[in-house]
């Protein structure tokens, strides 16, 4: 089976962080290039942004699919304290099989799960170019 996951961070990712007193909302030519990833590699999304706090992952798809999104949210990463997001995204993967995963964050605190990061600018959110590096990341032959 083929599993490809998107760990997706919200803020400075789909909703690009402009003022430093404001976060922004979702912005659809952000949401389209994820789109873009998620279709062209058959990834579901797992969402590792703070937004995933006191939100089902139901919530959290219907507010992504306001924002244009055509993909699955199939899950949200855990929360132990303490833990950065690093932390987080290998956790949930030390409970699920995946072939690949692709981490869209504007965070570079990754650990050694930093090879698998897209870092985006967090003022620029998603942007076209980031697309094909995130793309070669999830067709990349399986690892473990």
């Amino acid at each position: 089976m083929t599993r490809r996951v998107v760990f997706l961070d919200i803020d400075g990712v789909l909703a690009p962080i402009r003022r430093w007193d404001r976060y922004g909302d979702i912005e659809p030519a952000c949401i389209e290039v994820l789109n873009e990833i998620v279709v062209s590699a058959r990834a579901e999304v797992v969402v590792s942004s703070t937004w995933r706090h006191g939100k089902t992952v139901a919530e959290l798809q219907v507010m992504l699919e306001a924002g244009g999104f055509t993909g699955r949210v199939v899950d949200k990463t855990p929360a132990p304290p303490g833990a950065n997001r690093g932390e987080e995204i290998a956790a949930w993967l030390a409970e699920h099989a995946v072939s690949s995963y692709v981490i869209i964050d504007d965070h570079i605190v990754m650990g050694e799960l930093r090879t698998e990061l897209v870092l985006t600018h967090p003022g620029h959110g998603l942007r076209p170019a980031d697309a094909p590096r995130a793309i070669e990341i999830l067709l990349r032959a399986n690892r473990s």
